[in-house]
């Protein structure tokens, strides 16, 4: 990211952009979050689901494991959370349980990651 901004503003900017820009039907949108992860020590990002929760109904905001929601360079250096933006390309449905499915039907179009963390050499978080 480019900028003085975070979590509040890239979502925000997202939205805007999918929607207003490009026309996207937000009924068809759906978004997660980091549900966090004991074993690392995280809680879950909140805050990126309440900030979603100003766009989407909470059954469309949905929290997700480390493996999809926890963006990492490598075994070391910048990580931290991340949020995906999926679409839904057949519409009028609950598309919820698809989300991160490998769902052909239900894509993920975008990933925003919030660099919140340093993983050092002992794979300590700051």
């Amino acid at each position: 990211s480019f900028g003085d901004y975070f979590k509040k503003e890239a979502i925000d900017y997202a939205w805007d952009l999918l929607v207003n820009v490009y026309n996207m039907d937000e009924d068809r949108l759906y978004a997660t979050y980091f549900q966090g992860d004991e074993s690392l020590g995280l809680e879950p990002d909140y805050e990126a689901r309440d900030f979603w929760l100003k766009y989407l109904p909470a059954d469309r905001v949905i929290g997700c494991s480390a493996k999809d929601n926890f963006w990492e360079m490598g075994e070391t250096g910048p990580c931290g959370p991340c949020s995906e933006i999926h679409y839904d390309r057949i519409g009028n449905r609950d598309a919820s349980a698809l989300v991160n499915a490998d769902d052909p039907d239900v894509i993920e179009i975008w990933n925003i990651v919030f660099i919140q963390y340093n993983r050092d050499e002992n794979a300590k978080l700051s």
